[in-house]
């Protein structure tokens, strides 16, 4: 595998598959279907390679480029039932909505449930008679959710290919934005016979997205301009490092070798690789989220007890165990203050701040503290 590439949306040859045999040849065309999902792909339709962006598989049966595995790919049932098909887990993006799709059971091509009645005014017309043949698309269709796992199918004119006549690609999901997965060729049978399978799914790119440092004519850092007459003169990225921004995601575990707790760690987040110093940690990579954000709000303290934050203050990332927090206390008057300290004063759990009897532990010159408001500041990231 690897010579075929995983995001050309029509059939392939070199698959190693007997279900896929057409490919893309000098005199072979694309299908409706293929142009379909370049369209949708245009604006951002399509699968989200999550198990295909691995490098380590770059060779053999589970690499990266491999048309017939992998997220959402429709394949046939080759130990089974010949008019079943797989359609393997996967995430769709439709209009910015993302849905998961297919499962570890193979389904039949004649499910009638699958054939959405927006999609097939006629419901689910297939091969009846000797030498009838049709094709079924399968598709993300977010109506068909629960046990049908988000996946449609839509029948196309069934043809006698005795006749001469070849099977039609249907046009009836082009009501609506469609994510194509795959195209299944059903031959008449008891029961019917998928005779093919092929591979149509466009992918979302998965990362890194590159943004080129923008120019002017003189060779000076500039913002994108509307006005072309003062001839911006942008310069083309520089691979791979001069010139060149990467915005990119990962998991902030591990980035900064001077972050023992980094924020965010063992999710995935927003990073901004520069063009120097290239490395984790090494001043040319910048984590973007999660966001911080400053808040300041006054707590009225009575005495020993919990207070409740509206957001949840961040630990530092050196000691998890110390947060990014002020606090101070003042006198009903405001005549009189004093800061407090984590730990003897005060814990952090959460959004909850437990105080202890800051008359017991705060001693002269300022004398017990009672009653009062506590200001505090913090750093928290909107949640």
């Amino acid at each position: 595998m690897g010579t075929t590439g995983i995001n050309e949306a029509h059939e392939k040859t070199g698959t190693g598959a007997t279900w896929q045999s057409d490919g893309l040849r000098d005199s072979d065309v694309l299908s409706t279907a293929s142009l379909t999902n370049f369209l949708e792909n245009s604006i951002y339709n399509g699968v989200v390679p999550i198990t295909l962006t691995d490098y380590s598989k770059d060779s053999g049966g589970t690499d990266r480029n491999n048309p017939i595995s992998g997220n959402a790919c429709v394949r046939k049932n080759t130990g089974g039932a010949t008019n079943s098909i797989f359609v393997d887990v996967g995430v769709a993006c439709l209009d910015g909505v993302f849905y998961s799709v297919g499962n570890a059971s193979a389904f039949n091509i004649d499910t009638s449930a699958r054939y959405n009645a927006r999609f097939n005014a006629g419901g689910m017309v297939l091969p009846t008679g000797v030498n009838q043949e049709c094709w079924v698309l399968v598709i993300v269709d977010p109506e068909l959710t629960s046990s049908l796992n988000n996946i449609g199918l839509v029948c196309g004119t069934v043809v006698d290919t005795s006749t001469g006549l070849f099977p039609q690609m249907p046009s009836s999901h082009l009501i609506k934005q469609s994510c194509i997965l795959g195209a299944v060729r059903v031959a008449y049978g008891s029961p019917l016979v998928v005779s093919n399978c092929e591979d149509k799914r466009q992918f979302i790119r998965g990362g890194p997205i590159p943004l080129t440092g923008l120019y002017n004519s003189a060779g000076n850092a500039t913002d994108p301009l509307n006005d072309y007459s003062l001839t911006p003169a942008l310069t083309a990225g520089n691979l791979p490092v001069d010139k060149l921004g990467l915005v990119y995601a990962r998991n902030p575990a591990g980035f900064n070798t001077d972050s023992d707790y980094p924020h965010g760690t063992g999710q995935t987040h927003l990073f901004f690789q520069g063009d120097k110093a290239v490395g984790a940690g090494s001043g040319g990579a910048y984590q973007l989220t999660p966001v911080h954000r400053q808040a300041k709000e006054t707590l009225s303290y009575t005495g020993a007890g919990a207070l409740t934050l509206t957001y949840t203050p961040l630990a530092t990332e050196t000691v998890n165990t110390v947060h990014l927090i002020t606090a101070t206390w003042f006198a009903a008057s405001g005549a009189t203050m004093c800061p407090l300290k984590e730990g003897p004063h005060y814990a952090v759990s959460g959004k909850t701040l437990t105080f202890t009897n800051l008359a017991a532990t705060v001693s002269a010159p300022l004398g017990p503290l009672g009653s009062g408001d506590i200001r505090v500041s913090y750093t928290h990231a909107g949640y």
